[in-house]
This record gives structure tokens, C-alpha cells and sequence, in this order.
């Protein structure tokens, strides 16, 4: 490049600067890969007011609480240039192809992480900029394969040049202990970056002391953090380096903070179980930028700045595939010349020039050297314009009556001074094109963005625009700021038909059948934004008890009367039946639906006379007992007069002595010929039904004939009867012996006796063992008393076979307790009955 063509750049970076107070990102400093143009591509500040121009006569009127302005245009579209395409390195291995392929074979990062162990490792200064420089390391074969002759410095070069243009700087980290910051400036160095920390993990112990010396002579100076991407998320390390030094004040004297994304200081390592991947950290170009992104979302919510970027054009292009779209981001490169020179080379293709250069690592400054790609005034504006910040949350439509409004939503805040509301400016493009700009107060409370940031609660803004017009609105806001304004969003909303629907609701009617009663509407509906296309009819209707339930009805059905009155086409008739199901007055609202809006048509209402009731017999209640269960038998007939031939439920509620009072569904499906020769009816309508029982006591037992026919009168109670299910007698019976036998070395307690149930004596009932060991752990074992005790028979003069002998296994040596149990196996019995214990000695 030429010295006219680098003049021409640093002019060209001048002009852009000065006109940065009307930009929406803070990268105010622009960055050259090619030749500058003889003219400024950027507008000057005179076209990009912080501020709105007073109202234009020709604006669109909004809601007075937001009058319509003609703003100024939005700083951020006109001082936006488009980034020239930069080639990627030659060399094979770094096309985005080669990287991928590499990518999915090499093993993937992971492990344990371990902060304070990390930080441990990696020592006091740990990883710094310009991975790959000749005083970080010796010149990889990477680098070697894939630059050419500018690509590496050598260390013949080590303090003997700088460019010939621009501010000259330096960056040191916890490896330059000592530096002597008076000589620096003495030098010509103006300004300074101190590494601030790393990852999660590290912090600069000599940040501080190092800020802090490169303040004392004058110089401005900021912050570095050194990414480590696949370690934590973006956010998470911008928090962390925010923390711990990365924050920024507008005082002129603060470099806006810097992210150190660069080549993976520790690829293909190790370290405390935490393998680090490659030298993209095992990320793919779309992880990566997305990081990046996270990262300076995070760092513009808590500073109001993006971040610079720092990096090296041949790993940008590698590991992110020349990721475009990176614009907003002030660019600091890194390329060291193998000799003096003014050109630093290609840059990413998100660029057109960069704001700093990393020339040298080996002089002639401290740690490495630097230039700003412009003059002193520049650099003080690039360090002290704040820019606002803000968020466009949400765009929607809504309507008031035949009334259409855009209605936008978020905040802004300027971080120059929070504690005041700023202007939003809302500009809206039409769908003819037109585009009219108004001027809002962000003063409404927001304690969401205060509880999160801390800029106070006054920072929101929520307005409506006017609309007349259907198609697609483009609407973009800007947070107005002392220093510059900030393209917050821009959202595009479609808005289809504004005209108001018609129509008619002719009538509201019922249909009565056997099986079902229903609600007839009928009328007609029509939307004159669309009326070639049918619509819809809401009807909303409320029932006897007061609930509203709302239906759409499809307006659809052909009606010539309608077309013949008003030309409106066929397609617009509704004709919508809707279950009724209790008796009494329905009321019915229907309202025609439109693209814009809906209007009521009118309100009808219907009475529902009732179906009468079912009716029956609730005809005998008894008691029935068997082994192991006890229910009650209910018997009658109930049946429906509406629909005789239909065999209708029956529902029994059972008032338990323990106050419970369970349901029970049936059906009337028997056969009673008596009631139907009674009644002159046809059908099954008899019910024969048991209903369970488990304890004895006094019981009520309520039978419901339940309707099928619509808007029944009621279900039917058929009469409720009591009934006592008496106690039965406990089990008897008793244990005759319990005895210790070995067998083949194991050991068993066999327990012998009987035992019977006097409720069913012909039953053989389960006999239960319970064995306390010497260990104190009581266990018990069931069987059945089903052997012949021919004595007890004779002697109780019953029958059945109600002798036991249970063997229970047993381990330990000591003192047993057995006792055994007759259970019984009438429902209603009064206990299970102890047979006897015994102790053995084993």
C-alpha cells in the first residue's frame, strides 16, 4: 500500500470518528484491508443529530401521547459501512472445509474443571496475546505453512521500528513484572492494555499496579481478557472479567474493553483432568461465533460497549471461517511484518480496516506493540463515547374497537447518565414505503432492568402507533444518547384488513328429539376487508346457570338473499346447532369476525322447557356374607319416560359406619315383566346389584334412577333403606406344640395345633406364624389349616379339615418365641384370634 493510500485511510478513520456521536455501535474506529477512498464514505455529524428535529408538518399524527416527528434518519443506517471481503490464508490447511474434516476428527475438549486449580497451573502471568508471536513462542508449522512472508516478526526486528502513521501503544500482562511506564511514554507510547484475567479462572495479580502505572503518566488505558471459549459461556467470562477489572467508564482515560480471541494457548493439552481441545478448542465456526456474541452481548448489557476483538486474521478465518456480521465490534490485529512497513495485511471479512494493529512482540515497547489507526483526538473519542443501550422486547397489534395500533415495547438507558430517561426514537415504514419517525420518553418503570443492571427503574417505553392501512410494518427503534444513538431493534409485524366485518344474526331456535335438544343459530357474516373469502361468526352463549361458553361458527353456508341484497357473493350464510343440556333460558351473543376488528351483530335469547324426570322402585336391601367377602344385594327397576325403550343407571351411595359414603354405577337391565305389563312400556329397566362391605356395623344404603334424556329434570332418588351387618365370632382353635427338629444341618420350628372360623366351619382358614429371634427381629409366616384333625371334629361336632403343622426355617443359636394366629375369613369378623406362644432354645 502506498503512503498516499495510507494517509487517505487514517483520514477516512478521522471522518468516521467524528461522526460517531450518530452510530449506533460504539465502534467508533474503523478498520482498513484495502485501499481507502479519496473521499469519506461515512456522513458527517452534521447529518446524524443525537437529538430529534422539531415536528415536520407533513408527519403522521400519533396518539397524543407519542406525537409523530421527523426525526432524524437513524444515525446507525447511514454510519454502517459495508465490510470489503478479505481472501482467507492460502494455505490448504486453513480453508473452513480442511478445518471442519479436522475438527470432527480430533478428540473433542472436555473434563473436569476445576478453577483454582487451573488458575494454579498455569502460573502467575498465564496465557497472554499474540499466541504464536516470536516472544510468546517459537513459530508453529501451522504458522509456517499457512502465511506468507508478512505473516511472522523475527527477533532481528525486535526494537527497531514502528509505523509511520497513527498512536502508538503497547500491552502487557502478568509476564512484564517490571515496567517502567515513564519510559514508555517517553518512547511515544499513548496508550495501554493490561491483561485483566482469563477464562474463569485467572486473575491478573499485576493488573492493578499496572493500570494504575500507565494512568500515572497519562496515558489512557484499559483492559484485556483472554477467551478460553470451551472452558464456561461467553456471558459467564464477561461477568467474570467485568468483576475483576473489564469494566468501562466514559472519563476519556478507559479504553473500551478488549476480548483476546485468538489461537488455544493450551491446544492438544491436559491440564487437571480438563483436556482443551484444538487450536479452535475443539469448537465448531458456528459454536465460536456464538460465543462471541454471547460475550459481547453480556459485555454491552453491564458497560454499553462491545467489546474490541483482538485476533489474528489467520485464525479468525480458520476457526470461524471468516465469520461475517462482526461489524459493530471495534478490530484489533494482530500481524507481525518480517520487516518495517505500514501495511499490516488482510482482515477478517467482517472488516474493512481495523482500529489497532499488534505489529511486534519484540519491541520497541514493553510486552508488544501497537498503533491506533488514527490520530490522538480519535483515540480520546474512542475511549470516551458512551453509547446508550437498551432492548426493542416486543411489537405487536391491538385494536381498539375499529381502531388498529402498532404497539411497541422495551427500554433504553444512557450509561453516560442513568439516572435520567432518555428519548426512543420509533421509526415506522408502511407497507407503502413511507417511513415516519416519533419521538418517545423511555420514563416508564421498569424495575426488571434496575433489579438486572441497575440503571434505575425510569428506562421503559410502551406506545402505540396508529395504523390505516393492512400489509407489512417495519418498525425500528434507536435509545437517543448524549454521545451517539443505538440501534436497539428492528421487528416487521403484518397487519391484514382494517375495514370493519358485517352481517346479521336472524335467529336463535331450539330442536328437540328424543336424544338430544339442541340450539339453532342462523344468520349471515361477512368481512368487507375480504370479502371474497368466508369468515367467521363468534357466537358466545350463556346457559341457565350463568356460564358463557364461546363457539366459532364458519360463515360459509351459501345464502342468495344476501348476495342478492348486497353483492357481498354467496358464502356467507352460518347455520350452527349447539348441545343444550339443562332446561332454561340460553342467551346467545354473536359477533362477526373481521381481519381488522369484530362487531356485535345482536343478542337473542331461547327457553328450554324440561324433560321429566326417571322414576322406579327401590324394592329390597339384604345382607349376604361368603368366605372372605360381604356385600349388600339392592334390588328394584327405575327407567326414563322420555326414552322408555332405554335401560337407564342407576347410581347406590353406601353411609358407612366409619361416616364414608361411597358411590356405586349400575345399570337397570333386567328383565321385569311385571313392570313393564304395569306400565305398558317396553325394555329391561330391573337391577339386581351387590354392593361390597368391609366391617360390621349400621349402614343406609340410597338408590338414584339417573336421566338419559336431554334437559332432564333431575335424577330421581328411589329411597334410601338401612341395614346392621352384625359381627361374627372371632376364630378359635389353639396351638398344640412347637418344637425345634435339624434335618440334613438345618433347623426348623415346627408349630402343630388347629384352628376354625364358627362363621363358615366347613373352610379351611389361613393359620399365621410369628417368630421373634434371639436377635429381637419378629417375622411372620402364613399358611393354611387345611390338615384332618379328626379329634377336633368329634369334639366340636363340625367339619372340614382345620389341623396345621407349619415348619418355619431357622439360623441363629438362642431363645425363640412362636406364636401362632387363626385368621378369619369372614369379613365381618370380630378379630383374628391368638392360638397360643411357646419359647425354644435351638
Amino acid at each position: 500500500m502506498s503512503h498516499r493510500y495510507r494517509r487517505a485511510g487514517a483520514i477516512l478513520l478521522a471522518v468516521g470518528i467524528l461522526a460517531a456521536t450518530g452510530l449506533p455501535s460504539p465502534a467508533a474506529a474503523l478498520e482498513l484491508s484495502q485501499p481507502a477512498p479519496a473521499q469519506p464514505a461515512l456522513p458527517s455529524p452534521a447529518t446524524a443529530p443525537s437529538q430529534p428535529a422539531p415536528p415536520s408538518p407533513t408527519a403522521t399524527p400519533a396518539p397524543a401521547t407519542t406525537p409523530a416527528t421527523t426525526a432524524p434518519a437513524p444515525a446507525a443506517a447511514a454510519g454502517k459501512a459495508t465490510p470489503a471481503k478479505t481472501p482467507s490464508a492460502p494455505a490448504p490447511g486453513s480453508t473452513t472445509q480442511a478445518a471442519a474434516q479436522a475438527a470432527q476428527a480430533a478428540p473433542q475438549p472436555g473434563g473436569t474443571k476445576d478453577p483454582a486449580a487451573m488458575a494454579a497451573a498455569i502460573g502467575p502471568g498465564g496465557a497472554e496475546m499474540g499466541q504464536r508471536s516470536a516472544r510468546v513462542s517459537a513459530p508453529s508449522p501451522l504458522l509456517k505453512a499457512s502465511t506468507q512472508s508478512a505473516a511472522l516478526e523475527t527477533l532481528t526486528t525486535q526494537g527497531t521500528w514502528s509505523p509511520s502513521f497513527g498512536v502508538k501503544g503497547l500491552d502487557v500482562s502478568g509476564h512484564q513484572t517490571s515496567v517502567n511506564w515513564q519510559s514508555q511514554w517517553n518512547m511515544g507510547a499513548r496508550f495501554a492494555y493490561v491483561k485483566a484475567s482469563e477464562g474463569n479462572y485467572f486473575i491478573n495479580d499485576s493488573f492493578g499496579a499496572q493500570y494504575a502505572g500507565a494512568g500515572s503518566v497519562g496515558m489512557i488505558r484499559g483492559a484485556y481478557h483472554f477467551a478460553i471459549p470451551n472452558w464456561s459461556s461467553g456471558a459467564d467470562q464477561a461477568r467474570f472479567f467485568v468483576n475483576n477489572g473489564g469494566g468501562w467508564s466514559a472519563d476519556g482515560k478507559t479504553m473500551p474493553p478488549v476480548l483476546d480471541f485468538e489461537f488455544n494457548p493450551y491446544a492438544g493439552r491436559t491440564i487437571n483432568g480438563f483436556y482443551f481441545g484444538n487450536t479452535c478448542y475443539g469448537m465448531s465456526p458456528a459454536q465460536l461465533t456464538s460465543w462471541v456474541r454471547d460475550f459481547g452481548n453480556t459485555m454491552r448489557a453491564l458497560t454499553g460497549r462491545l467489546p474490541v476483538i483482538y485476533t489474528n486474521t489467520l485464525w479468525w478465518n480458520q476457526c470461524t471461517a471468516n465469520a461475517p456480521g462482526f461489524g459493530d465490534y471495534p478490530l484489533w490485529v494482530a500481524s507481525y511484518p518480517l520487516s518495517a512497513t505500514d501495511i499490516a495485511g488482510a482482515v477478517p471479512s467482517s472488516w474493512s480496516v481495523y482500529s489497532m494493529w499488534q505489529y511486534s512482540s519484540t519491541g520497541p515497547f514493553t510486552g508488544d506493540s501497537n498503533i491506533w489507526n488514527g490520530d490522538y483526538p480519535s483515540l480520546q473519542r474512542f475511549a470516551g463515547t458512551p453509547l446508550p443501550t437498551g432492548s426493542f422486547d416486543d411489537l405487536s397489534m391491538t385494536r381498539d374497537g375499529a381502531a388498529v395500533y402498532l404497539r411497541a415495547r422495551g427500554w433504553s438507558a444512557d450509561l453516560s447518565n442513568v439516572a435520567s430517561s432518555i428519548q426512543t426514537h420509533i421509526y415506522v415504514t408502511d407497507p407503502s414505503g413511507k417511513t415516519t419517525g416519533y419521538p418517545w420518553l423511555a420514563n416508564k418503570s421498569r424495575p426488571d432492568v434496575d433489579q438486572a443492571l441497575g440503571y434505575g427503574a425510569s428506562h421503559g417505553f410502551d406506545g402505540t402507533v396508529r395504523i390505516t392501512a393492512s400489509g407489512t410494518y417495519k418498525v425500528c427503534a434507536y435509545a437517543i444518547g448524549a454521545f451517539g444513538n443505538t440501534l436497539l431493534d428492528c421487528k416487521s409485524l403484518r397487519a391484514t384488513g382494517v375495514e370493519a366485518p358485517t352481517g346479521s344474526f336472524d335467529s336463535f331456535g331450539q330442536v328437540r328429539t328424543a336424544d338430544q335438544v339442541t340450539l339453532q343459530l342462523k344468520g349471515w357474516a361477512a368481512d368487507l376487508a375480504n370479502t371474497a373469502a368466508s369468515t367467521y361468526a363468534d357466537a358466545y352463549i350463556t346457559d341457565p346457570a350463568g356460564k358463557t361458553t364461546g363457539y366459532r361458527m364458519s360463515a360459509n353456508v351459501a345464502r342468495k338473499d344476501v348476495a342478492d341484497a348486497t353483492g357481498l357473493g354467496l358464502a356467507h350464510g352460518f347455520d350452527y346447532q349447539v348441545k343444550a343440556t339443562v332446561p332454561g333460558t340460553y342467551r346467545a351473543c354473536v359477533y362477526s369476525i373481521g381481519q381488522n376488528s369484530n362487531v356485535q351483530l345482536s343478542c337473542k335469547s331461547v327457553n328450554v322447557d324440561v324433560n321429566p324426570a326417571p322414576f322406579g322402585s327401590y324394592d329390597s336391601l339384604s345382607l349376604r356374607q361368603a368366605p372372605n367377602s360381604a356385600n349388600f344385594q339392592v334390588s328394584g327397576w327405575a327407567l326414563d319416560p322420555v326414552q322408555p325403550w332405554k335401560s337407564v343407571p342407576v347410581h347406590v351411595y353406601v353411609q358407612s359406619p366409619d361416616g364414608s359414603n361411597p358411590g356405586y354405577a349400575y345399570t337397570a337391565n333386567l328383565k321385569r315383566p311385571d313392570v313393564n305389563a304395569a306400565l305398558f312400556t317396553v325394555g329391561d329397566h330391573g337391577f339386581q346389584m351387590s354392593v361390597p362391605l368391609t366391617r360390621a356395623g349400621r349402614y343406609s344404603v340410597c338408590a338414584y334412577a339417573i336421566g338419559v334424556a336431554p334437559v332432564t329434570a333431575g335424577n330421581t332418588l328411589l329411597g334410601c333403606k338401612s341395614i346392621d351387618a352384625d359381627p361374627t365370632p372371632a376364630t378359635m382353635g389353639f396351638l398344640d406344640s412347637a418344637s425345634i427338629q435339624v434335618s440334613g444341618g438345618k433347623a426348623s420350628i415346627i408349630a402343630s395345633g388347629w384352628t376354625l372360623d364358627p362363621s363358615f366351619p366347613a373352610e379351611s382358614i389361613p393359620d399365621h406364624i410369628y417368630v421373634t429371634s434371639p436377635d429381637g427381629i419378629r417375622k411372620g409366616y402364613a399358611f393354611t389349616a387345611d390338615l384332618k384333625r379328626a379329634d377336633v371334629n368329634r369334639a366340636l361336632d363340625t367339619v372340614g379339615d382345620h389341623g396345621f403343622t407349619s415348619a418355619v426355617p431357622i439360623t441363629q443359636r438362642g431363645q425363640y418365641r412362636v406364636c401362632a394366629y387363626g385368621v378369619a375369613v369372614s369379613a365381618l369378623s370380630l378379630n383374628n384370634s391368638l392360638l397360643g406362644c411357646q419359647s425354644l432354645t435351638y
